[in-house]
């Protein structure tokens, strides 16, 4: 007797089948059944309506290196479902976050030598391992950017750079830049003349997560002497430093934080319980650059609203246990603070609050913790 076996494939994992392939391919595929024609049409008009990833959460680092992601808001989890792996420790290695970029991340698995790294994808749980760097350093300042192209190929650059500890009180006439590209799977070394030169200071690991970033090739950092902002311009292959619009405390580095938010290069600053956020106008120029107070949020206020809804209580130096901020990527004027062991999103247009997450340790326990925002991909990239 012959026997017909059907294999049945549940309507989820074909939807996410055709998540993951490119337009060209889902043009052959709608003519299979009306409803992979429906199925298609939808994924056509999500790709039109967000056409870049658009941010769900965050990845959260602890000082073990450990490492586990949550949602910044409750519509996230019905729009992603359980693709996203939330935890890369499965890997079965010491994980070390460096940088989020386009839904990817950069990851390092040897960070006491800082010379291997991979890029890893939590939607596709896909691991690429990079060639080991040409020069050992031991705590580089290190930018990633990862682009999409058209065809949903994906490319990426990886920038680093460091400053000898021995020289840390001497002006720097020239720097060592290392990038890779993933267009020709190389690490090269690259001696960068300073058209100005700078007195730069080693990094030590302390600052915020919130530290750097890359706008279109242009690669910045928050120096260690709390002073400046680092660029690299990767296409005219040219370094120079914008000073910070007001000095810093240097014994709290995490009360500060640096990032790209709706379009504008962005720098926040914790000082006295008042938190104030300038953002940079002509990023791009080196000359004609102005820093403009964009908005100011009272850390007082924000634990009036927290304390009885979120536990937060009261104390007498309040704007000391702001222990990271973290900026929206796309919403300018939402801005994440992370309070004895709770992440808040605090709505600076609105002057509403809103409890995002809790670590249900104590608070002290999470003064090591970073974190590194993280965007979602309409449809999942392959590697």
């Amino acid at each position: 007797m012959n026997f017909q076996h059907k294999l049945f494939v549940s309507e989820e994992i074909v939807i996410n089948i055709l998540n993951r392939l490119p337009l060209k391919s889902l043009a052959k595929f709608e003519c299979v059944s009306k409803n992979w024609q429906k199925v298609i049409a939808e994924i056509y008009r999500n790709r039109l309506w967000w056409p870049k990833p658009y941010q769900i959460g965050f990845f959260c680092v602890e000082r073990r290196s450990q490492s586990r992601f949550f949602f910044s808001s409750k519509e996230s989890p019905l729009l992603v479902g359980a693709i996203l792996d939330k935890s890369i420790n499965f890997i079965g290695e010491r994980v070390y976050i460096i940088s989020s970029s386009n839904g990817f991340l950069l990851c390092n698995k040897l960070r006491s030598r800082q010379r291997v790294y991979y890029v890893y994808n939590p939607a596709t749980r896909q691991r690429l391992d990079l060639p080991k760097t040409q020069i050992c350093m031991k705590d580089p300042y290190v930018g990633f950017t990862c682009k999409v192209d058209e065809d949903n190929s994906v490319s990426f650059t990886i920038v680093r750079y460091e400053t000898p500890p021995s020289t840390w009180h001497e002006l720097q006439y020239y720097l060592i830049i290392e990038s890779f590209s993933s267009e020709t799977n190389v690490w090269t070394a690259n001696k960068q003349i300073l058209d100005v030169p700078l007195q730069l200071y080693p990094s030590r690991d302390k600052i915020s997560s919130s530290s750097s970033g890359v706008v279109n090739g242009v690669f910045f950092w928050l120096d260690n002497n709390e002073e400046r902002i680092t660029v690299f311009d990767s296409v005219e292959k040219s370094f120079w430093a914008y000073v910070l619009p007001e000095w810093r405390t240097p014994n709290y580095s995490n009360s500060c934080c640096l990032g790209f938010t709706g379009g504008e290069l962005c720098f926040a600053y914790n000082r006295l319980n008042i938190i104030t956020c300038w953002r940079l106008s002509n990023f791009r120029s080196r000359d004609n650059t102005v820093w403009v107070c964009k908005y100011v949020v009272d850390v007082t206020y924000v634990f009036q609203k927290c304390s009885e809804d979120f536990g937060l209580g009261g104390g007498s130096n309040l704007g000391m246990e702001v222990q990271n901020m973290v900026f929206h990527p796309a919403l300018p004027y939402i801005l994440y603070l992370q309070i004895r062991g709770k992440v808040i999103a605090c709505d600076v247009s609105t002057r509403t609050v809103e409890l995002v997450y809790d670590f249900g340790e104590a608070w002290r326990k999470t003064q090591e913790y970073k974190l590194f925002s993280y965007e979602w991909p309409q449809w999942p990239r392959l590697l």
